[in-house]
Parts: C-alpha cells; structure tokens; sequence
C-alpha cells in the first residue's frame, strides 16, 4: 500500500512525464508514499496542463530534476510535520531546484496538504491567486511533482520552472 520513494513505478500516462523520480537516499529514507502515488501525480500533471490549456497557455513537461527537488520537499514537510515553502535546512525551492543540478529562469512552488485527490488540489490552486499564478507562469516549460504520506494526510507539491 505504501512504498518508499525509490520503488515508484514510471506514470507513461502523460506525454513526457516519466514518474515521480527517485530522489537521493538521504531524502527519501523514511519517506512513504500515499496509495496510487504514480497515478495521483498523473492526475495532477493532467489537471495542471488542462488548467494551462484553458488558460491559453502551452502545456507543460515532466521534468525528473523538478520532480526530485518537488519529492525533496514533499518528504521534508511530511517527516516534519510543518508546512512551508521553507525546508528543514532553510532551503527554499530555487535551492532545492538547483542542488538536482536544474538551471531555472522563472520558477514557482505550490504546496497542499491532507486534500486526497489531485482534483481537489487543482480546484484548489485555482481558486488561489497565488497558487493560480505559478500554474499559470506563462514563461515555464516544465513542471515537477512530489508526494508523500504525512501524518496529517499527503502531502503535494508542484515546481514550475523555465529552463534557463
């Protein structure tokens, strides 16, 4: 029901999203995945590019780095229990973007948490002027995807960013 972050299958489900990328073992030790995680992240990639699409704006593409540095946070907020754009190292998501080796232009972060379904995450950010903003980043090319299994229910979070 729950596996560890490295034994995510490929998603395949979305043009040119590969699955939520194993992230090094120092981030994912103890760190769970929710039930369907590969699916749930699939319906987040489709929802964000049909928000993007009625929007006029171009589809985005998985990238593996996004979504490693997007895993990194997501297993951060879980295993702490708080709930920030700032990670436990004091990292913020242009760090954590970078250390995957990713060089971004424009970049964004959403988060959510405890919301089981991945529509219920997209209603959500679009019904946020932030959160709305950063799917709609009209410069950003890709998108990553992390969720993880916290105490309070999972936990998601998106990167948007444009190569540089």
């Amino acid at each position: 029901m729950v596996a560890a972050v490295a034994a995510l299958p490929a998603l395949g489900l979305v043009p040119g999203f590969t699955g939520l990328a194993a992230t090094p073992a120092s981030a994912s030790a103890g760190c769970l995945l929710p039930a369907e995680a590969s699916a749930r992240a699939t319906r987040i990639a489709a929802g964000l590019n049909a928000f993007r699409a009625s929007q006029g704006l171009r589809r985005v593409s998985h990238d593996p780095e996004l979504s490693r540095a997007a895993q990194v946070q997501a297993c951060d907020l879980a295993r702490s229990g708080e709930f920030g754009h700032r990670g436990s190292d004091g990292s913020n998501h242009r760090v954590r973007v970078e250390r995957t080796g990713y060089c971004a232009g424009v970049s964004g972060e959403n988060l959510a948490w405890g919301y089981p379904r991945a529509q219920q995450i997209i209603t959500g950010w679009q019904g946020s002027p932030g959160h709305r903003q950063v799917m709609a980043l009209d410069r950003a090319q890709e998108f990553g995807v992390g969720l993880a299994q916290g105490s309070k229910g999972p936990v998601w979070v998106l990167v948007m960013a444009q190569p540089c």
